[in-house]
């Protein structure tokens, strides 16, 4: 189902107010467990990863042994920021055109593996869920908001998912 929206709003802002869940910080807040750094180990195509943040970042290297590095970060804090950092000739080339499905195939992994995160999930009801970063920055405005401007592709993912998880079975 598709809203109607005012011209004036974003495409992924309703035109009517409902309730907001925000997030960012992976270890404090009730909803802690939906940012990516949440420490919650993860299968993706066959291997383990600390996080649902060590699998995106890892898959965004060109080479196996970037990949192995990154995945093998020892925080998810660190991974992001070694994965924000790495140089255009160490990403694979089409990233730019992958990272979006690749963010919905580790989101589907994290919570196809965890049942109570992905219940959790469910009962955020239709909550807008919103990525709400304390720094502004480009990286930050694509995965989320800061002070309330941003794609919040995150936050959008998370939402889609959340409705297939909690669309009846036919």
């Amino acid at each position: 189902m598709r809203f109607c929206l005012a011209p004036s709003i974003p495409p992924h802002k309703p035109a009517f107010q409902m309730s907001t869940i925000t997030f960012y910080d992976p270890r404090l807040g009730p909803h802690a467990w939906l940012s990516n750094l949440h420490p919650r180990p993860l299968e993706f195509e066959g291997r383990v990863y600390a996080s649902a943040e060590h699998a995106f970042v890892s898959l965004k290297a060109r080479d196996a042994a970037t990949a192995n590095w990154l995945a093998a970060a020892p925080t998810p804090e660190l991974a992001a920021a070694a994965g924000h950092a790495l140089p255009g000739e160490d990403t694979r080339p089409d990233w730019a055109e992958i990272q979006l499905a690749t963010m919905r195939a580790v989101l589907k992994a994290k919570f196809n593996g965890a049942s109570d995160l992905r219940e959790r999930l469910i009962g955020t009801g239709t909550a807008r869920l919103v990525e709400d970063s304390p720094e502004d920055g480009p990286i930050a405005r694509f995965w989320g908001e800061w002070r309330g401007e941003g794609e919040n592709w995150l936050g959008r993912l998370l939402a889609d998912l959340r409705a297939a998880y909690a669309a009846p079975m036919e």
